[in-house]
C-alpha cells in the first residue's frame, strides 16, 4: 500500500519537504507509518536516528512503543519520550486511503535551563543502553528552547504533516513537480532567513509559477480598508500604496469573501478600472487568497496573469500550495508583529502599576493614566481624563496633547452624555469622531458604584483601535481599581475619624480641664495651619494624635491599627514630656515637636507659656508658633458645623454593625443594646435616662454589667471596640 501511494518519485519530493523543514528548524525530522517504518530517508545522518530505521532493532522497537501512547494524537504535539525532559514533536496526518495514520516525528527539544540536567544524565549514562546513550549524545548537540520556540517548531512540523498528506492525496505524477518542490525549498529557506523580505518570496514564487506575472499583498487598514503595501512583477510599481475599499472592483469583491477566488477573460470587465488607473496594461486573470488568523481577515495576496496560459491542473494545484504558504507566512508575520507590538506596550502597563498602586492622590493617578495611555498608541496626538470631582458639581481635566478650549467643551460632553445620563451603569470603550474628524476611543473609569470619569485617547486610524483596544481597557480598568481603593482608603479615614470624635467627646466628659484644653489644642493646630506654620494634612495628623491623648492606653490599643502613625507621634510626644528639663542631646520627629507645642501652650496660659522653652523642641519651632500666639486673634476662624462625614459615607451603618456584633459576641440584652447604642452616640447618663425613661442609678447599672461582659472599664474603651467590629 505504501509503495503504490509513493507512486512516480512523490517518495523523493516528500523527502526534500523534510529536509528544508529540517534545515530552517534545526531538527531532525523523521516520516513514518503506523508500525514505526520509515516511508523516507530521516533528516539527520546522527546515529541515534540511524537506530530508529533498523528493522528490528531494540532501539527502534523500544522508541516507537513509546510513541504508540500517543496513537490517538489528531493534531501536532510536544511530547516526552524515552527520557525525561527530552522532547519531541509528533504530528498525525492520514494515509492517502485514509485507513492509516503516518507520523511526523521531529526532535530533539530541550527546555531553556534544562540542559545542564541533562548533562548530568551523561555521568551516569551506565545506567543506560546504547540507544539511551545516543539520545543522550543528541540532546546535547541541541539547542535550548523557549516555550515560545518550541511552539513555532511545533507549528512548522505540523505545516510539513499537512504538505506530506496533500502531496500523498494528489499523487503527483509529473516529474517536474519534483523540481519545483526544490525550488519550494529555496522560498522557505529565503524565507527564514529574510523575515521581513516578503517581497522576495514573491520574486521566487514569479521564478516557479507558469502562470503568474504579478503578485502582490493588499494589507488591511481598517474596517473596510486596504493597502497594497508589497508588489512584484514586472509593471507593478503602480500597485504600490494604491488603496481600495470592500466591493470596489475584483480585489474589493475578494475582500468580501473568505474563501479563495479567481476571474479569467478580464479586460473589458468594468471592474478592472482599478487595475488600468494604476498602469497595469495588459492582464487576462486575477487570483486572490485570503490571508486569516482564525476569524480575522489580515489583508489579500493577489495574483495577476497578463495572458492567457494552459497550465497543467496539477502545476495549479502547486501553485496554490506555495501561495498558502506564503500566505501562511504573511500571517505569522503579522500576528508575530502584532504580539510584539502587544508586548512593548504590556511591559511599561506593568511597571507603571507598581507607581500607581502607591499613588494615593487620585488626582496623581489622573496624570499617570493620562502619561501611561499615550505610550501603548504608537501613533497617539493627544490623551484627556475627565474626572467628577467629590461633590459631583463640576469635573477635573488632565490632558496632554489638546488645546483648553477644546477639552472644556469635550468635558462638558462627557459630563452630560456619560457622567450625568446613566452614571449607575458602566458602558464599554467607545469609538467616536469629533467634528474635526479626529477619532477618539473612550474607556470609563468606574469606582464606588458609578462611572465617575472618561479615559479617552485620539488614534490615527480604527485599524489602532482595534490593536490597542484591549490594553487601554486592561489600563482604564486598572484605573478604576486603584481609584476605588483610594476612595475606600479616604472613606474608612473619614469612618475613623469620627468613631475617634466620638470617643474623644465620651472620654473628656469625666475630665473637664482636660478636655478642655485638648479642645484649644485641636483650634491651635488649625489655625496655625492657616497661619502658614504647617500644611493641613499634617494639622489633621496632629489633631488626631492630640484626641488620642485624652483617652486611656487600653482605648488606644483598641485604635492602633486605625490610626498607627498618629499613636507613634503620640508615644514620642510622651517620650518628650517624660525628658522635660533634663539635660542631653535629643531628636524628636517634627510632628511630635509640633503636638507638644501646641498641647503645652494649651495648657498655660499665653503670657506664661510664651516665657518658657521646651525641651527638645527647635527654638526656631517654638519661636514661629509663639509669634502664632500672639498675634493669633486675627487668624481667621472656622467653625466645624459637622464632624467631618461627608455625603457619600453613611457611618451609622458602621456603627449598627459593630453594635450588632458587640451585642451577639457578649450576649448583651436588649435594653443594654439600647443604652448601648445612645453611649456610642456620645450620650450622658442623665440623656440615657431620659431617653429610654428610666432612672440614672438604673442606666450606671446597665453600663456596668455592659462594662463587665465586654472586659472594659470605661465608656471610651466601649466605644472603641464597638468601632473596631464596626470595621472589621
Amino acid at each position: 500500500m505504501i509503495e503504490k501511494s509513493w507512486a512516480m518519485d512523490v517518495k523523493k519530493t516528500v523527502e526534500e519537504i523534510q529536509h528544508t523543514y529540517a534545515e530552517f528548524t534545526r531538527l531532525s525530522i523523521l516520516i513514518v507509518d503506523g508500525e514505526g517504518r520509515p516511508l523516507v530517508k530521516p533528516s539527520s545522518y546522527h546515529p541515534f536516528f540511524q537506530k530508529l530505521t533498523e528493522t528490528n532493532g531494540e532501539t527502534r522497537e523500544r522508541f516507537w512503543q513509546e510513541v504508540s501512547h500517543y496513537a490517538g494524537l489528531t493534531r501536532p504535539a510536544i511530547c516526552d519520550l524515552w527520557l525525561p525532559g527530552v522532547k519531541f514533536i509528533i504530528a498525525p496526518f492520514k494515509s492517502p486511503a485514509g485507513d492509516a495514520v503516518y507520523y511526523v516525528v521531529a526532535g530533539v527539544l530541550i527546555e531553556s535551563g534544562t540542559k545542564e540536567m541533562l548533562e548530568e544524565e551523561v555521568g551516569r549514562a551506565g545506567l543506560y543502553d546504547e540507544g539511551r546513550k545516543l539520545l543522550l549524545d543528541l540532546v546535547l548537540e541541541a539547542e535550548e528552547l523557549s516555550g515560545e520556540e518550541a511552539e513555532v517548531w511545533r507549528e512548522k512540523v505540523g505545516k510539513l504533516a499537512e504538505t506530506a498528506e496533500r502531496i500523498l492525496r494528489s499523487a503527483y505524477r509529473e516529474t517536474y513537480v519534483r523540481k519545483r518542490l526544490v525550488e519550494l525549498r529555496g522560498v522557505l529557506a529565503t524565507s527564514r532567513r529574510e523575515r521581513s523580505s516578503v517581497e522576495k518570496a514573491f520574486e521566487q514564487f514569479i521564478n516557479v509559477s507558469g502562470g503568474a506575472d504579478i503578485i502582490g499583498y493588499a494589507e488591511k487598514t481598517g474596517p473596510g480598508e486596504y493597502r497594497i503595501g508589497r508588489a512584484a512583477g514586472e509593471g507593478a510599481e503602480g500597485l504600490q500604496d494604491a488603496e481600495f475599499r470592500e466591493g470596489e472592483g475584483f480585489l474589493g469583491q475578494a475582500a468580501l469573501s473568505d474563501g479563495p477566488m479567481q476571474w479569467t477573460d478580464i479586460q473589458r470587465d468594468p471592474r478592472s478600472l482599478f487595475l488600468k488607473q494604476r498602469g497595469i496594461g495588459d492582464f487576462y486573470g486575477l487570483r486572490c487568497f485570503p490571508v486569516r488568523v482564525g476569524g480575522d481577515q489580515l489583508g489579500i495576496l493577489f495574483i495577476i496573469g497578463k495572458r492567457k496560459v494552459q497550465v497543467d491542473p496539477l502545476l495549479r494545484d502547486f501553485e496554490d500550495l506555495l501561495i498558502a504558504l506564503v500566505s501562511e507566512y504573511i500571517a505569522s508575520g503579522a500576528v508575530e508583529a502584532r504580539m510584539e507590538r502587544q508586548i512593548q506596550r504590556l511591559r511599561p502597563l506593568m511597571e507603571v502599576t507598581r507607581f500607581m498602586i502607591s499613588a494615593q492622590n487620585t488626582q496623581r493617578i489622573m496624570f499617570m493614566l493620562v502619561d501611561m495611555s499615550l505610550s501603548l498608541v504608537w501613533n497617539p496626538s493627544s490623551a484627556i481624563i475627565v474626572h467628577e470631582s467629590s461633590n459631583g458639581q463640576k469635573v477635573q481635566i488632565v490632558s496632554r496633547g489638546i488645546a483648553n478650549d477644546f477639552a472644556e467643551q469635550y468635558a462638558r460632553d462627557v459630563a452630560k452624555r456619560i457622567l450625568r445620563e446613566n452614571p449607575a451603569q458602566a458602558p464599554g470603550f467607545e469609538l467616536s469622531q469629533t467634528e474635526e474628524g479626529q477619532l477618539i476611543i473612550e474607556y470609563p473609569i468606574v469606582y464606588a458604584g458609578k462611572t465617575r470619569g472618561v479615559l479617552a485617547v485620539s488614534l490615527s486610524s480604527e485599524q489602532e483601535a482595534e490593536e490597542c483596544r484591549e490594553v487601554l481597557l486592561a489600563l482604564a480598568t486598572m484605573g478604576s481599581i486603584i481609584l476605588q481603593s483610594v476612595h475606600d482608603q479616604q472613606q474608612l479615614g473619614l469612618q475613623n475619624e469620627r468613631f475617634l470624635r466620638l470617643m474623644y467627646t465620651s472620654a473628656k466628659m469625666g475630665t473637664a480641664d482636660q478636655g478642655k484644653n485638648s479642645d484649644l489644642s485641636l483650634r491651635l493646630l488649625d489655625e496655625y495651619a492657616r497661619y502658614g506654620g504647617t500644611t493641613p494634612e499634617e494639622a489633621a495628623l496632629l489633631q488626631r494624635a492630640s484626641m488620642l491623648s485624652v483617652l486611656d492606653d487600653a482605648a488606644r490599643r483598641e485604635l492602633h491599627e486605625a490610626f498607627a502613625n498618629e499613636l507613634v507621634v503620640l508615644k514620642e510626644h510622651q517620650t518628650m514630656v517624660d525628658s522635660e528639663g533634663k539635660t542631653g542631646n535629643f531628636s524628636y520627629s517634627r510632628p511630635a515637636q509640633l503636638l507638644r507645642t501646641a498641647l503645652y501652650f494649651a495648657s498655660l496660659d499665653e503670657e506664661t507659656a510664651g516665657r518658657l522653652h521646651l525641651t527638645g523642641v527647635s527654638p526656631e519651632l517654638f519661636n514661629h508658633f509663639r509669634k502664632f500666639m500672639a498675634v493669633r486673634h486675627t487668624v481667621q476662624s472656622e467653625v466645624v458645623l459637622s464632624d467631618g462625614a461627608t455625603a457619600s459615607f453613611n457611618p451609622a451603618e458602621a456603627e449598627e454593625r459593630g453594635i450588632d456584633a458587640i451585642v451577639k459576641e457578649f450576649g448583651l440584652s436588649k435594653r443594654e443594646k439600647e443604652v448601648l447604642e445612645l453611649v456610642v452616640r456620645a450620650s450622658s447618663n442623665k440623656d440615657i435616662a431620659a431617653k429610654l425613661f428610666i432612672s440614672e442609678h438604673t442606666v450606671k447599672n446597665h453600663l456596668t454589667n455592659i462594662f463587665n461582659k465586654m472586659s472594659v472599664s470605661d465608656r471610651a474603651q466601649a466605644i472603641a471596640r464597638v468601632f473596631n467590629r464596626g470595621i472589621g
